[in-house]
Formats: C-alpha cells, sequence, structure tokens
C-alpha cells in the first residue's frame, strides 16, 4: 500500500499526489497545535554555516552524519571535463570543489537558536518552524529512514519551568493527534543526540532523561527534547534578568508519520484524510496555563 503512494530512491522520497495531500495535512495540524501555545511561525535559509554548527561540537559528535555545500572550482572542472569529453560524470570529485562553508540542516531546530544568538527572550519564546533536514545515514529503509526528510519542530525558549511546561503539553497534544489518526504510540526514554555521549551531560542525561520518543511499532515518529542551558550557553541565548536561556522542542518527521497512516489506515485512507482536515479546521484555543510567549529583544 505504501508504495502506491510513493517512491523512494537511495532515501530520497517522491509522494503521489494523496500522499502530497496527507503530508500538508499533517503539517497543518502540527502548525494548529504551535498556535495554540502561542508560538510564532518562521522560515529560515535552507542552509547552516560550518562555523555555528562547529560551535555546538556537531562534527565531533557526528562526524557522520553532515551533507557539505560545495561550489564548483570552476578552472579545476573545466579541466577535468575536458580530458574526460567522453565520460558521463555520476560524481562531481572533491578536487573540482572549493571548501564546504556550509551544510545542509540535519534539524530545524538549530536555525532557530542561531536567530535568536545573543538575544532576551523573558520567560517564554515559542517559534514553530519547518525544514528539509538531510542526514548521511549508513543505510535507508523506506519512508522510516531517508537522506531527506521534512520536519515541523515547535521550539520553546525561556525559563525553565515554562519551557518544561510547554514542552510536556506539545508533547501530549502531539501524541493525542496521533491516537486520532489510530496510531497506536508509547513514550521511550532516549539520549540525547545533541549532547557528547560520554559528557557530564550525557551522564546527568541517563539520571534524569531529558529526551522522550513517541515510538509507533518500533519508529519514533516524533521526538520531545529538553536541552537544559546547552543552546542558551552556546549562542548566548537569556531570559530573565540576564540568566542563561533552557531551552526544548518537539520534531515531528512527516514522513514517518506518512508512513505511520499508511499502515494504520491502508483500509480507509480516506478516514484519516477526512480526520485530519476536522482537526485543522477546528479552532484550538491557546493553553492559558502557559506564559505569553515575550517578544525578542533586538
Amino acid at each position: 500500500m505504501i508504495n502506491e503512494h510513493c517512491t523512494v530512491n537511495e532515501g530520497l522520497v517522491t509522494l503521489d499526489t494523496e500522499a502530497s495531500r496527507l503530508k500538508e495535512l499533517l503539517d497543518a495540524g502540527f502548525v494548529q497545535i504551535a498556535l495554540g501555545l502561542g508560538a510564532e511561525p518562521m522560515q529560515f535559509p535552507p542552509l547552516l554555516k560550518v562555523l555555528d554548527v562547529d560551535s555546538l561540537d556537531y562534527f565531533r559528535n557526528f562526524p557522520q552524519l553532515p551533507l557539505a555545500v560545495s561550489a564548483t572550482n570552476s578552472a579545476a572542472l573545466n579541466e577535468k571535463r575536458n580530458s574526460e569529453q567522453n565520460l558521463r560524470w555520476a560524481e562531481v570529485s572533491h578536487d573540482c570543489l572549493v571548501n564546504a562553508s556550509h551544510i545542509l540542516p540535519p534539524a530545524a531546530c538549530y536555525a532557530v537558536y542561531i536567530h535568536h544568538r545573543e538575544s532576551s527572550v523573558g520567560d517564554l519564546k515559542a517559534v514553530t518552524t519547518i525544514a528539509n533536514c538531510f542526514r548521511n545515514e549508513t543505510h535507508y529503509v523506506g519512508l522510516k529512514r531517508l537522506k531527506s526528510f521534512s520536519m515541523r519542530e515547535i521550539v520553546f525558549i525561556g525559563e525553565m519551568q515554562p519551557v518544561t511546561q510547554a514542552l510536556s503539553f506539545a508533547r501530549d497534544q502531539v501524541r493525542e493527534l496521533a491516537s486520532r489518526l489510530r496510531i497506536d504510540t508509547r513514550l521511550e526514554n532516549a539520549t540525547d543526540p545533541f549532547f557528547d555521549p560520554n559528557s557530564t551531560r550525557a551522564v546527568t542525561q541517563r539520571l534524569f532523561p531529558t529526551k522522550q520518543e513517541l515510538i509507533y511499532d518500533d519508529l519514533a515518529i516524533a521526538s520531545a527534547n529538553f536541552h537544559r542551558n546547552f543552546f542558551g550557553e552556546r549562542f548566548g541565548i537569556s531570559s530573565t534578568k540576564g540568566q542563561v536561556a533552557y531551552t526544548a522542542c518537539i520534531g515531528m518527521g512527516l514522513e514517518r508519520w506518512i508512513h505511520a497512516v499508511l499502515a494504520v489506515n491502508s483500509d480507509n485512507m480516506e478516514k484519516a484524510v477526512d480526520s485530519l482536515e476536522e482537526y485543522v479546521a477546528q479552532e484550538t484555543p491557546p493553553c492559558r496555563s502557559l506564559p505569553v510567549a515575550s517578544p525578542v529583544s533586538a
């Protein structure tokens, strides 16, 4: 059934009309949750600077995952192309490229923290964004594990209590949406990928779990992460009275949700679409128990 709605080749997916509509509605549902939390929709550049990502120790902790973006060295490329006129290229060799100063984003939330560098956000700042994300995995499996995938995230920055409270509410709302789609899920504690697995933070993480995954079958379709003040420290983000801000995010991989919806609702795809349309059409009231998001200081 899944193959009827998508084609996957080497970790890259093409969706048909029905699956594209499903993806659109799923994202609209997550945006509905985000808006109920007072999140501001934002759109960020499609590339991240190597300098910014390196400040997070990403290349040291995950050297296998980044996909770098490089321009071509025109002189070297022309010389090689002229010397291999009868050959068809399947790749551009490294000697025809200049050094890469950017990478493709491995997650949507990085750009949010970079954008708020050296700013003050008050008690709670909520942002939602979507990005095409890229990871150089060892292998790819249908819609479950892709080289390029879409991630909708809701990000919270501010004081610890309102940040964790907002994250908990968002997690419960996302799980409720899964239940509405007949997707039976469970919550599991997991290791936080933002931290060095051998660091003091990681040890604390194992004692006091700050990452939970929403699991359908054996697949994580959402991840709720509390990063403590990791990003606040690295990017100089403050909350109130100059204190280092805490951050959290919940991310939903849209293609993984499509996989789950198609697997569970293969007998009645129209019912799943109708349920999503009904969910998106309803007016979602804000969560009154949470602080109002503060504007970002210039």
